[in-house]
């Protein structure tokens, strides 16, 4: 009783005094956002989940009155979903995984060793996030369409007479190689995330390996490296992310024949023609429903993923922050 009392009270003394004015204008501002960055998730479930009949029928708008599964299932076939989404798992884990070995042992590099050049050498690694991929396409292109590997082909070239180069056109080798050397999709930022977080470690740690003998690879991979457990988890989190989400690379290195969720997407609206009896131009609203569809389908592993990790990422983040 005591209880309802006071919170009566209090309501009655913030209304009096207008202090109930700021907890209702921020709830009133989050509740517009809320909405501005639900808007498209809420017009592709019900675009999605619509009957063709209610399609035509102006009074249906958010609701439907009849639903249908065809969408889901002309987008699942045609983007051939469970090998695009195959493939871009496949990508996403290995480049994570291979961006979390390569710039973990980088940054740790910049943020403990002294060597020759070293500003100059993490000013390259910052201009690395500003430069954007369509300036370098071409070179890297031609690079993974004739991979030379230290001038190896080259040479093997010029021995037996005949032109040797490797093609990584095509291939998911083509991620995997920039990832592993941490010159992969934004490891600039992986590698300053690594640098900050080593930084703000306790030297004592590796000194204490150095005496028991340890080298600086040992007491990387001991002694440094298990205790970096926020920042492995927020590197591979947006490398997974940022990979698993690529289209422009995934386009030009692995060509139409082996397609990532997202070129699948893409190229939704060309494909539909097959399933759905050439009927493209005829029947946009038909077609729009499969796309809104297909996008649903395409973010849906990005939820789950959020779901179940954005309690880690949060408090990884929150405690990079803090080092």
């Amino acid at each position: 009783m005591n209880k309802m009392q006071h919170m009566k009270e209090s309501f009655l003394y913030r209304f009096k005094t207008g202090k109930w004015i700021g907890p209702i204008a921020r709830y009133a501002i989050l509740i517009l956002l809320a909405y501005q960055l639900l808007y498209p998730v809420l017009y592709m479930i019900s675009a999605s989940i619509k009957a063709p009949i209610d399609s035509y029928d102006p009074s249906v708008i958010w609701i439907p009155k009849h639903y249908s599964a065809t969408g889901f299932t002309d987008a699942f076939k045609t983007m051939k979903y469970l090998d695009a989404l195959l493939r871009s798992l496949l990508i996403g884990l290995g480049c994570a995984l291979l961006d979390v070995a390569s710039c973990a042992l980088a940054g740790y590099g910049f943020a403990r060793f002294k060597f020759p050049l070293k500003n100059v050498f993490f000013v390259c690694v910052i201009l690395t996030l500003i430069v954007p991929t369509q300036t370098i396409i071409l070179p890297y292109y031609m690079n993974m369409r004739y991979f030379d590997p230290l001038g190896i082909m080259t040479l093997i070239s010029k021995v037996t007479g005949s032109e040797t180069m490797i093609n990584l056109i095509g291939n998911n080798l083509a991620f995997f190689i920039p990832s592993a050397l941490g010159s992969g999709i934004r490891s600039g930022l992986y590698i300053y995330i690594f640098k900050q977080f080593f930084e703000g470690m306790s030297a004592a740690l590796e000194e204490s390996a150095y005496v028991d003998g340890s080298g600086p690879l040992r007491t990387f991979t001991h002694i440094m490296l298990p205790n970096a457990k926020n920042a492995i988890i927020t590197v591979f989190l947006f490398s997974f992310v940022w990979h698993f989400n690529d289209y422009y690379l995934s386009k030009q290195l692995l060509g139409t024949s082996k397609r990532t969720l997202i070129v699948a997407l893409s190229s939704l609206r060309m494909d539909l023609a097959a399933v759905i009896g050439g009927q493209t131009e005829f029947d946009p609203i038909r077609v729009q429903t499969r796309i809104q569809a297909g996008c649903l389908l395409v973010i849906l592993p990005m939820f789950l993923l959020y779901i179940v990790t954005q309690r880690k990422l949060a408090d990884s983040i929150e405690h990079i922050g803090i080092k």
